[in-house]
Order: C-alpha cells, then structure tokens, then sequence
C-alpha cells in the first residue's frame, strides 16, 4: 500500500505493509515514510490506529532528525480490524497525548 500526504507532510510518501501473525492474535505494522519534510518546531507526526468504533492506539512517532528525509514506524496492534492515520502532535504532550488532538496528514483504511 502507498498513501500520499497533505498538510506538513504534503510531498512525502509512504510504503505501508501489513502482515498478520499465524495464529490471528495480533497484526504486524510497518509504515516507511520518504521524502519527508521536517515537522515544525515543536511537532512531531504520529501514527494511530483507529478501531471501527473510534478507539485510537498509538504506534509510533518520528523523531526529526536534521537532514534525514527517511523513517520508519515498525508495531504491532491486536485489533482485528484497523485504519491507520497520520496525526501532527505538539512534541511537549507527546507522552501525555491519548487520542489524536492535531491535525490529519494522511489516512489509510484497511479493509480485511
């Protein structure tokens, strides 16, 4: 799968692959962003999944890093059926963010 950003990420692209575990309890997630820009200051882009009822887990963020315009967000998720979004996030309430609160830069939906 490919998605293709809007917002502060309008330019980059991402590979996403989804691969579930033999025994159907849990969902490998791996999301390779490139071309990326970096997040303003103070920002950072989070990567959520979201239940069809609206709950939201967090699996992962990227972390700028001056001059790298790759990354990758490597997780797991047991819900059995999941959309993935792209959220930017104030980088001082990152730890304390539970449901996403910024804006959306992209969005997948995955249909089993």
């Amino acid at each position: 799968m490919k998605v293709d950003f809007t917002g502060a990420m309008a330019g980059a692209r991402a590979n996403v692959f989804i691969e579930p575990h033999k025994n159907g309890k849990a969902t490998e997630v791996n999301m390779r962003f490139h071309e990326l820009k970096e997040a303003p200051t103070g920002q950072t882009y989070i990567l959520w999944a979201v239940s069809p009822d609206n709950q939201f887990f967090k699996l992962g963020q990227i972390v700028n890093i001056k001059g790298r315009n790759e990354a990758e967000i490597k997780a797991t998720t047991t819900l059995d059926d999941f959309g993935l979004l792209v959220t930017m996030e104030d980088l001082a309430a990152v730890k304390t963010v539970l449901v996403p609160a910024g804006p959306r830069l992209g969005v997948i939906q995955i249909v089993p």
